[in-house]
C-alpha cells in the first residue's frame, strides 16, 4: 500500500547539531560573552530559530540584545550551515526506496531559507513532493497545523496510511494532534526519556528500519 510519509528535517534525515551550536557560540564571541557547552545548546534545537535565540540568551541573562544577536547568528550560521552538517547515514538508500513507491514530505521547524539551502546542498529535493518549514503556515510544530495542511493541499485522502518520522517532543505532539502514526527516531538529537510521556508507535534504531514499519 502507498503511504504519505511526513520528515522531521534536522535529528532525522541530518545531523546538524554542531553547525547550530558553533554558530550560537561564534555569535556569543562576537558580542563578547562566554560561550555555553554544546550539549545545553542540543536541548533548545527543534524549536525554530526564534526560541533558539532566545533560549541561549536566557541561560546568558542577555535577552535584551536579542535582535542584534538574532541578526548576526542568522548571516553567520547560513555561510557555515554545511561546515560540519550530514545526512545520517543509511538515509539516502531509504529515501530512494521510499520516494519510488509513497509520497514523501518534510515538516520542519528550521526555517525556509535555512532548509531549503540544506535541502538543495545534500540533493535531498527530489525525494520530496513537498517541504513545508517553521515560517511557512502561522503555527508550526507541535501544532499539527503544518500535516494538516499538506493532507489538504494533496487530497490525502483521511483512510490513507500516513506517518510521520521524527526525534523531538515537537514531531510525536505534531503527529499525534494531527492523528496520524508517529516513529521515533532513537538516534537523533533527543534521548529515550521523551518516550516516557511521549510514547510512540515506533522506534527506529537504523535509518533501514523504517523499511521495516511500511512493509
Amino acid at each position: 500500500m502507498n503511504s504519505t510519509i511526513f520528515f522531521d528535517l534536522d535529528g532525522t534525515i541530518i545531523d546538524s547539531k554542531l553547525d547550530i551550536a558553533n554558530s550560537i557560540n561564534a555569535s556569543f564571541k562576537h558580542f563578547s560573552l562566554s560561550p555555553l557547552p554544546n550539549k545545553e545548546i542540543y536541548k533548545f534545537v527543534g524549536n525554530g530559530v526564534r526560541d533558539l535565540i532566545e533560549d541561549c540568551l536566557l541561560k546568558q541573562n542577555k535577552l535584551q540584545i536579542f535582535y542584534e544577536f538574532l541578526e548576526y547568528f542568522l548571516a553567520y550560521y547560513y555561510n557555515h550551515i554545511v561546515d560540519n552538517t550530514y545526512v545520517y547515514e543509511g538515509t539516502i538508500p531509504v529515501l530512494e526506496k521510499l520516494s519510488k513507491k509513497h509520497e514523501l514530505f518534510i515538516v520542519t521547524n528550521k526555517s525556509t531559507n535555512f532548509s531549503l539551502k540544506v535541502v538543495k546542498e545534500f540533493n535531498l529535493e527530489k525525494y520530496f513532493t513537498d517541504i513545508v518549514c517553521g515560517d511557512t503556515f502561522e503555527f508550526k510544530k507541535p501544532h499539527p497545523q503544518p500535516i494538516l495542511e499538506l493532507i489538504k493541499k494533496y487530497g490525502i485522502k483521511d483512510k490513507a496510511e500516513k506517518l510521520f518520522i521524527g526525534d523531538s517532543e515537537n514531531d510525536i505532539l505534531s503527529a499525534k494532534a494531527a492523528n496520524i502514526k508517529i516513529a521515533w527516531i532513537s538516534y537523533g538529537f533527543r534521548d529515550k526519556t521523551i518516550l516516557k510521556n511521549n510514547p510512540v508507535d515506533y522506534i527506529i534504531n537504523r535509518p533501514a528500519d523504517i523499511l521495516s514499519v511500511l512493509s
